[in-house]
């Protein structure tokens, strides 16, 4: 599996671990593959039912943790705001300049209340719109 790991640091690569094996753990309807997010390469990407919902990347200045339920649901985005001291928040996405700036603490909190989230409509819109557009020829 070809990913960012191997750029990293041991201490740096034990902290993705621990995050990628909290992402599974914490929230069992997803699947772990390597892929692409925005213009990251070889990325951690976390599916539900074949529709993306979260995301581990990094960038060339950072890491960042995309979250779907972030960005479509109103309190896990508050959560993450009034929590968050040293990192970067964007309406998905959490932006932090090393792996020790968000605290495995606060990530494991963040994912619990993520997990609790209701992601059916995220998943129906994506479905509906994969349909539509196999539809269409």
């Amino acid at each position: 599996m070809n990913t960012f790991l191997s750029e990293l640091s041991e201490n740096e690569q034990e902290i993705v671990n621990q995050m990628r094996k909290l992402i599974v753990e914490i929230d069992s309807n997803v699947k772990e593959k390597v892929g692409n997010i925005m213009s990251s390469k070889n990325c951690f990407v976390y599916e539900e039912k074949g529709v993306f919902k979260y995301g581990l990347a990094k960038t060339k200045n950072h890491f960042s943790f995309h979250s779907m339920i972030m960005y479509s649901d109103q309190e896990v985005y508050k959560f993450i705001v009034e929590n968050s001291k040293g990192l970067r928040i964007q309406k998905g996405c959490v932006n932090f300049s090393d792996v020790y700036k968000f605290p495995l603490d606060l990530f494991k909190e963040f994912l619990t209340i993520s997990e609790k989230a209701d992601f059916s409509p995220v998943i129906n819109h994506y479905k509906r719109k994969k349909w539509n557009m196999w539809n269409l020829y």
